[in-house]
C-alpha cells in the first residue's frame, strides 16, 4: 500500500497512539479518533482538587535500554530514560498473606534466591519453576528483540529452547505450580500476581502467566508525571510525523464495500473516506458493532462473540492530606490476600457473587513518581482496587452514566465502603485524612474505553484465546488492521508492539 494512502486510527488507548505514531512515520495520513472528551484511554488522567489519578496504569515493565518498552518507544524519538521512575527493586510487588510477606524483587536470581531463604524444604521445585520462567525469560527477549527488528544471535539461541515451553502454552499456571510444591503457602506465592492480569491459576495458561512475570523481572517502572506524560509523549510523535487526531468522534460504523474497508461513520453522521482502518477498541466491539456480520464468515463471529473477558474492577482513588511514606508504604505495588487460596480470591468472577473477604490491590501512585505532580506537598494518592463480578452490574449497562439512577448510586458507595472497611481491616490506620474519594464500578471502564465486560485486562489469557488461538493484527476484511489489548494482550509494552505491528502489516498491505 503506498505510503501516503489515508489511515484511520479508532481509539487512543496506548495501542492506538502506537498505531497512530508508527503508520505516521511510514509516511500514512493518519487521522485517530477518540469517543471520549481527551484522548488516551487508561492512560488519561483525571484530577480532582489538586491531586492527579491514573485510573489504568500501575507498572511498566522492560524499560531499560535494550529491552522491549524501552526500544519501541526509542523507534518512535521517545526517551524512556527520563520517561520513567524505577519502583522499588527490591519490592516492586508486595505479596502480603494472613500470616506471610513476601516482597518481589529484581532480579530472577535475586527473586529465587529470596524464595529459596524463605521455602528451604522447597529447592527442588523452586529451581524447577525458575528454570521454567528463564527460558520463558530468554523467549520474551528473543521475541521482543525480534517484533523490534534487531534480532542477535544469542536470540536464536534461546529459541532453541522453545519446545520445552510448548507444553505451558497449552497447560494452565496451576499445573506447574503443582508440580513445584504441595506447601499451599508457596503456591500462593508462586500465583500470586494472578490479579496483574484478572484471572486465577487454574485458568491462566502458564506461559502466559509466565511472559507477565518477566517483563517485570529486570525492574518495574512508572512514567514521570503519570500516565499523561506517556500519552503526550506519543502524542507528540505521532504529530511530529502528520498525525493529527480528533476528540469526541465516536465511531459509528466501518464502511466496508466489496471486503475492503472504504472508511469509517461516525455517530454524528459524518462520513470519512479511508484506505486503512486501524481498530485499538475490543476484538467483540469492533468485529460485531462496528464491521457487522455480513461482512465476516460465521466462524470469525462465532469466535468473537464468544470472547472470555478478564476480571472486572471496582476502584476507590483517594487524596490524601498525609504522606503515606510514613505509614509503611513505598514506590511499589501491595497485594493483599485474606487466604492463600487464590482460586477462591476469584470466585465471584464465576459465581457473580461478591466474596465474604476480597483481595484488594493497593497503588500508592504519588509515591511511584518522583515528579510530584501526582499531589500537593505532604499529600498522597492512593488507588485500591477489588475484583468484582460484572453480572452485578449489566443491568446498568446500556444506560449512560447519567441515567443510570439512585439505585446504581446507592450500590457505588456500599461496594465503596465495603472496600475501604476491607482495607481499614488490614492496615489499619492507614487512610485517614481523606481530601478526595471517589469510586469507580466496571462500567467506569466500559464508559472510558468500551471494554467488554468492563474487564481492564481485554480478553482472558485462557487456552482458546491466546497465543495462536487469539486475535491477531490482520483480519479477513481488507485494510482492516486490529491494535490494543486484544492482539498482544493488556499493558504499556504489548500494547506498544500492537502499534508497531499493525504499521508494518499496513505496508505489506496490496
Amino acid at each position: 500500500m503506498p505510503s501516503s494512502s489515508r489511515a484511520i486510527v479508532i481509539g487512543t488507548g496506548t495501542g492506538g497512539l502506537a498505531s497512530a505514531a508508527f503508520l505516521a512515520k511510514e509516511g500514512f495520513d493518519v487521522l485517530a479518533l477518540e469517543r471520549a472528551d481527551v484522548l488516551g484511554g487508561y492512560l488519561a488522567p483525571f484530577s480532582r482538587e489538586g491531586f492527579v489519578f491514573d485510573p489504568g496504569l500501575h507498572y511498566v515493565g522492560a524499560c531499560r535500554p535494550g529491552q522491549l518498552v524501552h526500544d519501541l518507544l526509542a523507534r518512535l524519538g521517545i526517551d524512556a530514560g527520563p520517561l520513567f521512575c524505577e519502583l522499588d527493586p527490591d519490592g516492586f510487588d508486595v505479596l502480603r498473606f494472613p500470616d506471610l510477606e513476601v516482597r518481589i524483587c529484581r532480579p530472577l536470581g535475586a527473586y529465587r534466591e529470596r524464595l529459596l531463604s524463605l521455602f528451604p524444604g522447597n529447592a527442588k521445585g523452586l529451581r524447577h519453576f525458575f528454570n521454567v520462567l528463564g527460558g520463558a525469560a530468554k523467549l520474551h527477549n528473543a521475541l521482543s528483540h525480534t517484533f523490534v527488528g534487531r534480532p542477535i544471535l544469542s536470540d536464536l539461541i534461546a529459541l532453541s529452547g522453545v519446545p520445552a515451553l510448548v507444553q505451558w502454552g497449552q497447560r494452565p499456571l496451576r499445573e506447574l505450580i503443582e508440580q513445584c510444591s504441595e506447601d499451599d503457602r508457596l503456591r500462593a506465592v508462586l500465583a500470586g500476581q494472578s490479579g496483574g492480569y484478572g484471572l486465577p491459576p487454574s485458568r491462566v495458561v502458564a506461559l502466559a502467566a509466565l511472559l507477565f512475570m518477566v517483563h517485570f523481572s529486570d525492574g518495574a517502572f512508572f512514567p514521570r508525571g503519570g500516565g499523561g506524560a506517556l500519552r503526550d509523549a506519543l502524542v507528540r510523535a505521532a504529530e511530529g510525523h502528520g498525525a493529527r487526531f480528533r476528540a469526541r468522534a465516536a465511531v459509528e460504523r466501518i464502511i466496508v464495500e466489496r471486503g475492503r474497508v472504504k472508511g469509517v461513520l461516525l455517530a454524528d453522521g459524518e462520513r470519512i473516506e479511508a484506505d486503512l482502518v486501524v481498530s485499538s477498541v475490543a476484538p467483540t466491539t469492533t468485529l460485531h458493532r462496528l464491521v457487522g456480520g455480513e461482512h465476516l464468515s460465521k466462524r470469525l463471529l462465532r469466535k468473537a462473540s464468544v470472547i472470555e473477558p478478564s476480571m472486572a474492577v471496582f476502584s476507590v482513588f483517594l487524596g490524601l492530606r498525609r504522606d503515606l511514606r510514613a505509614y509503611g508504604l513505598g514506590a511499589q505495588n501491595l497485594w493483599l490476600y485474606p487466604t492463600y487460596d487464590i482460586e477462591e480470591s476469584f470466585a465471584a468472577r464465576f459465581t457473580g457473587k461478591l466474596p465474604p473477604r476480597p483481595f484488594l490491590f493497593v497503588s500508592p501512585t504519588s509515591l511511584k513518581d518522583d515528579s510530584g505532580t501526582h499531589a500537593p506537598p505532604g499529600c498522597s494518592t492512593l488507588e485500591v482496587i477489588a475484583y468484582v463480578p460484572y453480572a452485578q452490574f449489566r443491568k446498568w449497562q446500556r444506560l449512560s452514566p447519567g441515567e443510570r439512577g439512585p439505585a446504581y448510586e446507592a450500590r457505588r458507595e456500599q461496594l465503596g465502603d465495603w472496600v475501604l472497611s476491607e482495607l481499614e481491616r488490614r492496615c489499619p490506620g492507614l487512610v485517614s485524612d481523606v481530601v478526595v474519594r471517589e469510586y469507580a464500578t466496571p462500567l467506569a471502564a466500559v464508559d472510558r474505553v468500551q471494554a467488554v465486560d468492563g474487564a481492564p485486562f481485554g480478553p482472558a489469557m485462557t487456552r482458546s484465546q491466546w497465543g495462536p488461538s487469539g486475535f491477531r493484527t490482520r483480519t479477513p476484511v481488507g485494510g482492516l488492521l486490529l491494535a490494543g489489548s486484544g492482539v498482544f494482550g493488556h499493558g504499556v509494552g504489548p500494547c506498544l508492539l500492537s502499534g508497531l505491528s499493525a504499521s508494518k502489516m499496513a505496508g505489506m498491505a496490496p
